[in-house]
């Protein structure tokens, strides 16, 4: 799973760095499920960044399958969450239990 901040419309630099480890000699995310998520305090909660990183995971060196209809752009989560950083709104938490379990049945057949 990559849970991931926007900035200025795409991936942080150290996440692109840590990724582009991943490419690099073992090639370890080849076949590797994965499922991408973000939130912002803006109302987008960080669509553009979800959408370059599915480009970058589909390199040739990551060529890692991604789970689709699965989104979890959570925005304005400043207002959904408490002091604690807990999710107290209930229609994301109903939500993100949903997409939880569509990626564990997804990954069982990997």
């Amino acid at each position: 799973m990559w849970v991931t901040p926007e900035y200025n419309a795409t991936i942080p630099g150290v996440l692109g760095n840590a990724i582009d480890w991943l490419s690099r000699v073992d090639k370890v995310m080849i076949g590797k499920p994965s499922w991408i998520m973000g939130a912002s305090m803006g109302n987008l909660g960080t669509v553009k960044a979800q959408m370059h990183l599915r480009d970058i995971l589909f390199a040739a060196g990551l060529q890692s399958p991604v789970l689709i209809g699965n989104d979890v752009y959570i925005g304005a989560v400043h207002t959904k969450m408490d002091e604690e950083g807990n999710i107290t709104d209930e229609a994301t938490v109903a939500y993100l239990d949903t997409v939880v379990t569509n990626f564990e049945k997804w990954m069982e057949r990997f």
